[in-house]
């Protein structure tokens, strides 16, 4: 019996010696790195960022304008604001020691700040900049404070070659709500040889109160043709035909009152159906 029980005692230790304690030891050792990075883990405020933007190399910079983008659209830091805005100013006027991706967050980082000097240093950099991306980026951040003043440089952008800065000045201008200056100007776009710019378009006068692009919803919110576009997948569709749905929902038609039923019972998307809902509910009132 204790020749036969001998080899299974060695079996368990030899186990145990190549397979559990080895890995007690690398658990309790990841366990001790993860607590001391977390004691040595320096929290980053908006000050410290915008030391990061000015002092850490290019390639690093965009990432690190990014963050502050974020942070102070949680609000966090924001007793010393003054000198984080003066900061961020600076920086996005500064074309050339700082790249254009950098300073695109840097104007969306500005965009969240609800101080008058913010708006107007939007405003200006606006007029000044020469890099699309960034012109995108100042565009949607006026947007962001609902600048009215700004509606006359907006309304220059819709006739910029880039498709992408003519859909979201279009977008802008339906937010900030001057429809007097915008639906004029506006108009000539439903006939752009882009269907996001077209969309947006329509979409924007609906905000404004203008049924112009009343025949363009119609056609964003048939699925059917949407899903034919190059390049269209599902998630995209379903926002396209959600989106077309409001901006009929906008204008209120008694015409449209057939497609919002069908809409809501037959297409297979939920989020389509529950906007179509909403959107009879208004034309209906």
């Amino acid at each position: 019996m204790v020749d036969s029980a001998s080899p299974s005692g060695s079996g368990r230790k030899l186990f145990f010696g190549l397979f559990i304690f080895p890995l007690v030891i690398a658990v309790g050792m990841a366990v001790l790195l993860c607590t001391v990075v977390l004691l040595t883990r320096e929290e980053e405020t908006p000050e410290s960022l915008i030391t990061a933007i000015k002092t850490g190399s290019p390639s690093k910079r965009w990432q690190k304008a990014f963050e502050l983008s974020n942070e102070i659209n949680l609000g966090r830091g924001m007793l010393r604001s003054g000198g984080v805005m003066k900061e961020v100013i600076h920086i996005l006027a500064s074309p050339s020691e700082y790249d254009g991706r950098t300073r695109s967050y840097m104007a969306l980082a500005l965009g969240r700040f609800e101080d008058p000097a913010a708006v107007a240093a939007l405003r200006a950099a606006l007029t000044a900049e020469q890099d699309p991306d960034v012109q995108i980026y100042l565009l949607w951040a006026l947007g962001l404070r609902r600048d009215v003043q700004s509606t006359d440089n907006v309304v220059e952008f819709l006739s910029r070659p880039q498709a992408e800065i003519r859909k979201t000045a279009a977008y802008v201008l339906g937010v900030l709500g001057k429809p007097e200056i915008s639906i004029p100007a506006l108009e000539p776009l439903l006939k752009d040889a882009v269907a996001d710019v077209r969309w947006n378009t329509a979409l924007a006068l609906a905000r404004l109160g203008s049924a112009a692009g009343y025949e363009e919803l119609l056609k964003m919110a048939d699925r059917r043709t949407v899903s034919t576009i190059e390049g269209m997948d599902e998630a995209r569709s379903e926002e396209i035909v959600s989106s077309a749905v409001k901006g009929l929902g906008l204008l209120k038609k008694p015409e449209s009152l057939s497609l919002l039923k069908d809409l809501s019972r037959t297409d297979p998307s939920l989020k389509v159906r529950q906007a179509a809902l909403e959107a009879l509910q208004v034309v209906k009132r």
